[in-house]
């Protein structure tokens, strides 16, 4: 087969179905799948499965993460000459996560039957994307599922199965059309499916859905969305400025909140130094009596070795408290808040900031009358086990500040915003989400996701989640729904292996 044909609907069917500012249509993002197994079936060796895979794979990524030389030639101080390749880079760097599928499943389709290939190349997509979380610091950024995130009634699945398994269902129907010609089971398979994901969109909306989850009451959240310039966020010119216009927007609620929420580093400087900076946000937050949630860096002094480590937090202040609760990012960004293998890589930081930061450890819910917020933090939101470790240890409500100011117009804004949403089904809990110039959103447990801002302007929200007890199938569930794939992927490629040695490239169907 020619590869014109499989990059372009793999190219055009990523750039449209996963979420952007343009035409957004999810059910595109099918052509993906459907293309890579295009070219599984089609290869005459798994080598060139392999090959032809992750062209085309590269292709559909770069559609997707074209946005990352925003950050890099507007932020990053180096010119767009050398920004625009990176991008490419790394579209080719998870490109190689889909000529890997190719390879696999090139070889799996001259040993299964098509039923069975249906079944295995859904257990294979669910470890591809797992695989793409957790090796080398991970970035799941281009899961499957997350581009129907905008269509909730798509995603419930993401309750049972999770995200990455909600995902494997959804490419293992597009190899059921691939073999549909050659196998009724097949067509069964791919039928069935679709029918179980749009029958579960129908039945979760309905009375009692939340059978095995209990709200305890609903709380007033504001969140502020200071639009500050992230060029001149980190001058000291300019910070009294931003601190105002955080106080200020704070004042425009219609009615007293039981939290106010401030974004990723809204304050940008040191808040456990005395200075007016600080003693005017406290003094804010004790005339308001609300308490306050806002990103700010924070450090710990190590005086034996004369240095510090520095922090991303979220700082809880209490106005009936005389001490600061907070939490600490524990998953950074390389590249962005740390340079990876410092030692032996000669570059430094992608982007501009005030230093590299120094992973947290604690992830356990920051407390505040009824609310127990499990805290995300910029991309820690796009990792399933992360949501999953803050409610485990109690939280009754996910709380992701972030600052997407880093990537423009683009797409970015839009796609993080639809990764989060899959952590509110996965665990059954409203998300509020807090971000610098949008998208600032509440999200329900169902996905639905209101009270949402636009990109680059002013705002002050006023939401009411409820704070939900109780855990879904998924996370009452989560080692099994997440390892299981893998040890059933495991086994089949075992088998699959065992007769390829036996029988060569020989096709068995």
């Amino acid at each position: 087969m020619n590869l014109v044909l499989p990059i372009l609907i793999a190219t055009i069917c990523a750039g449209i179905g996963y979420a952007n500012p343009a035409v957004h249509f999810p059910a595109a993002a099918l052509g993906f799948p459907l293309a890579l197994g295009l070219v599984a079936f089609s290869a005459r060796s798994p080598r060139e499965a392999l090959k032809r895979g992750w062209i085309v794979g590269s292709f559909a990524c770069l559609a997707c993460l074209y946005w990352l030389a925003y950050p890099v030639g507007v932020y990053g101080g180096i010119s767009w000459f050398l920004a625009v390749p990176c991008p490419i880079l790394m579209a080719m760097a998870v490109g190689g996560y889909y000529g890997l599928y190719t390879f696999v499943l090139n070889i799996a389709a001259r040993k299964l039957h098509p039923f069975m290939l249906c079944i295995f190349s859904g257990l294979l997509w669910t470890t591809m994307e797992f695989a793409q979380g957790y090796f080398f610091t991970g970035f799941p950024w281009m899961t499957l599922s997350s581009a129907f995130s905008f269509w909730p009634e798509s995603i419930q699945g993401a309750a049972f199965v999770g995200a990455y398994g909600l995902s494997g269902l959804l490419a293992s129907i597009t190899t059921g059309i691939l073999t549909w010609k050659t196998s009724n089971l097949a067509k069964i398979w791919s039928v069935g499916i679709l029918t179980a994901i749009v029958l579960l969109g129908v039945l979760r909306t309905q009375p009692e859905t939340f059978s095995t989850l209990r709200s305890i009451g609903n709380a007033t959240i504001g969140v502020v969305q200071g639009n500050i310039d992230q060029g001149s966020k980190w001058d000291s010119k300019y910070q009294i400025a931003t601190l105002d216009k955080y106080i200020k927007l704070s004042k425009n609620f219609a009615v007293k909140p039981d939290l106010i929420v401030w974004p990723e580093t809204a304050m940008p400087f040191q808040i456990q130094d005395p200075s007016d900076m600080r003693a005017t946000l406290l003094n804010f937050s004790k005339d308001s009596g609300t308490p306050l949630l806002t990103g700010a860096p924070g450090y710990v002094l190590h005086p034996q070795s004369k240095s510090y480590s520095l922090y991303n937090r979220a700082l809880l202040i209490d106005p009936h408290k005389t001490t600061l609760d907070w939490y600490e990012k524990s998953h950074l960004v390389p590249f962005g808040e740390y340079v990876p293998l410092k030692e032996y890589l000669p570059i430094d930081k992608l982007v501009q900031g005030i230093g590299d930061f120094i992973p947290g450890k604690d992830a356990s819910p920051l407390q505040s009358g009824n609310l127990a917020m499990g805290i995300l933090i910029c991309y820690e939101g796009i990792f399933p086990e992360l949501a999953q470790e803050r409610v485990e240890k109690g939280a009754n409500l996910l709380i992701n500040i972030s600052n997407d100011a880093w990537y423009g117009k683009t797409s970015a804004p839009f796609q993080h915003l639809g990764l989060v949403s899959l952590r509110a089904v996965e665990q059954g809990r409203y998300l509020i989400r807090g971000t610098n110039t949008g998208i600032s959103a509440c999200i329900d447990p169902l996905g639905n996701i209101s009270d949402s801002t636009g990109l680059f302007v002013d705002a002050a929200i006023l939401t009411t989640p409820e704070l939900m007890t109780g855990m879904t199938f998924f996370s009452s569930n989560y080692e099994l729904m997440t390892y299981g794939p893998l040890f059933l992927t495991l086994l089949f490629v075992i088998w699959i292996a065992i007769a390829h040695l036996v029988s060569g490239n020989k096709r068995k169907y």
